[in-house]
């Protein structure tokens, strides 16, 4: 049996190589604090804490250390993360629209939706591109409102400017599949228009509408239902 000495000195022993293995983590702590890694960091556990814990006077000090590398952690991960929460919340449209040439924001891109939808639910895809198209021409038009929302519900004389909106259609529509693809290619730049500003359908329009369509505007195609003029 060993005797109380020689207790003594295996306990010196582990506690030696304890700390030299606290010591060469010590350093790894510090490396990767200056290369800004923390992979290095995170393989430092619970098990070194532990023994640190039980055969070292100084495991107060280091548990503290490897706290604040937590800490320093979390930190870093909120600062990356938080421009694109905050892109988010200011710009809502920006996941659905990431491939858009036109700022639209989640009420725009909506209102888009819907008014092709209304107008354009007997069409195939390019007969709704073509309705996408007139809306998207009227933004960037100077005579016309700067945004999809305040073109697609814009009145004159307390008329709105598509039917659809007057009669409340416009709020009853399920958007289809067919629609959401026909804007997506709007929206990337696609204009079949040739730029028309207006359209109008000569089995529905009134007639004084009409002529007033055909004798003030410049006929740019037909397209199935439609007439798209400038």
């Amino acid at each position: 049996m060993l005797g109380l000495a020689g207790v003594l000195l295996m306990a010196s022993a582990d506690t030696k190589d304890v700390e030299a293995k606290i010591s060469y983590e010590s350093e790894s702590i510090d490396r990767a604090t200056e290369d800004g890694t923390v992979g290095v960091l995170r393989g430092i556990g619970n098990e070194t804490l532990c023994a640190l814990a039980e055969n070292s006077m100084n495991s107060g000090r280091m548990r503290q250390a490897y706290t604040e590398a937590q800490a320093d952690w979390s930190e870093e991960e909120a600062t990356e993360t938080e421009p694109v929460a905050e892109a988010a919340a200011v710009h809502p449209e920006l996941t659905a629209l990431q491939n858009s040439n036109y700022q639209l924001t989640a009420e725009d891109y909506d209102a888009l939706l819907r008014i092709v939808e209304a107008e354009a639910s007997g069409e195939d895809e390019t007969g709704r591109l073509l309705v996408a198209n007139v809306v998207l021409n009227r933004v960037e038009n100077e005579a016309f409102p700067d945004t999809v929302y305040e073109v697609v519900y814009q009145q004159q004389a307390g008329k709105a400017q598509f039917s659809p909106v007057g009669s409340g259609k416009i709020d009853r529509v399920t958007v289809s599949d067919e629609t959401r693809a026909a804007v997506e290619r709007a929206l990337a730049g696609e204009d079949a228009s040739g730029g028309a500003l207006y359209f109008v359908n000569p089995s529905l329009a009134d007639a004084g509408n009409l002529q007033w369509f055909r004798s003030h505007l410049t006929l740019v195609q037909a397209y199935h239902g439609h007439e798209f003029y400038l």
